[in-house]
């Protein structure tokens, strides 16, 4: 008597289907990064400082955490007209789905003698 079970693949086989599965992976959309943040803290504490002052690296970041902390102002205030935007929405809807449970309450109601 033969047997039907299936035979396991070579291995061979497996390994080039995994490895070309590997090599094309999704691809993902990327977000480029603005010029000033490509820079290290080394190379801008450099350019801000020049060869003779004594300043900090952190007195170098000081445009770029003012400009977060107005990225951020802008962020809370679109985020505030989001919220207004969302709450307007949900009155309309409330309102709306009230204003269609009284019609349907209204054709159980009222009989309309003319459809027959």
């Amino acid at each position: 008597m033969t047997s039907t079970t299936p035979q396991a693949a070579p291995s061979s086989t497996r390994r080039s289907n995994s490895a070309s599965r590997n090599r094309n992976p999704p691809s993902r959309p990327t977000t480029p990064l603005r010029p000033s943040s490509r820079s290290s803290l080394r190379e801008s504490s450099q350019r801000a400082a020049g060869p003779y002052t004594t300043s900090s690296p952190l007195e170098s970041l000081e445009p770029s955490f003012a400009e977060l902390s107005d990225s951020m102002a802008d962020l809370e205030a679109n985020f505030m007209h989001l919220q207004l935007m969302h709450e307007s929405l949900a009155r309309f809807s409330e309102s709306f789905a009230g204003f269609l449970y009284g019609m349907n309450m209204n054709a159980f109601c009222v009989d309309f003698p003319e459809v027959r």
